[in-house]
């Protein structure tokens, strides 16, 4: 009795030297992390755009020119060619996809854009086959982020729908 009255002791004694116990949880199946140990990711940003015109309406020339302008404008400077569009280092040979994706935006009365717009046509440089199935899904995915980040001016109508076409150049 003695020794193993000794030996919880001893070991009270050696957890209580080592420091402040971290109890840690883990559900049954999911392996347990170390906390604070792991950097956080940060979010990236939510895109928004400032209020567009619907320029597609105008029938002054001058302004309907202004307005594909600004909108333009706002799509080139927000869109990226993606990283999962690129070759891995394992795989240099496999080419990028470039081309020109038509995407179907449907605007809603309020200004918003209904989610998700949808890719009614892909221009690419070769033919789809050519390219792994995630690469073509990071380029749709890309222009659906920005797209749909889109805001108008409130109009009278129920919904307006335009094609946008976005060109994807690797460089």
């Amino acid at each position: 009795m003695r020794i193993g009255t000794f030996g919880l002791v001893w070991l009270g004694c050696v957890l209580l030297v080592s420091g402040p116990a971290r109890a840690q949880y883990a559900a049954p199946g999911f392996p347990m992390l170390p906390q604070g140990l792991l950097p956080i990711a940060k979010a990236p940003a939510k895109l928004q755009s400032p209020i567009l015109p619907r320029f597609w309406h105008e029938a002054d020339p001058t302004r309907l020119a202004a307005g594909r302008t600004q909108f333009f404008e706002f799509v080139s400077k927000n869109s990226t060619f993606p990283e999962g569009a690129r070759p891995t280092p394992g795989h240099p040979e496999i080419p990028m996809p470039t081309g020109r994706l038509l995407v179907r935006v449907l605007v809603r009365p309020d200004g918003s854009v209904r989610q998700p717009p949808r890719v009614s046509k892909r221009e690419l440089a070769l033919p789809e086959s050519s390219y792994p199935p995630a690469a073509i899904r990071a380029l749709d995915a890309e222009a659906q982020r920005v797209l749909g980040a889109l805001r108008f001016v409130r109009s009278k109508s129920v919904q307006d729908s335009l094609v946008v076409p976005i060109r994807f150049i690797a460089q």
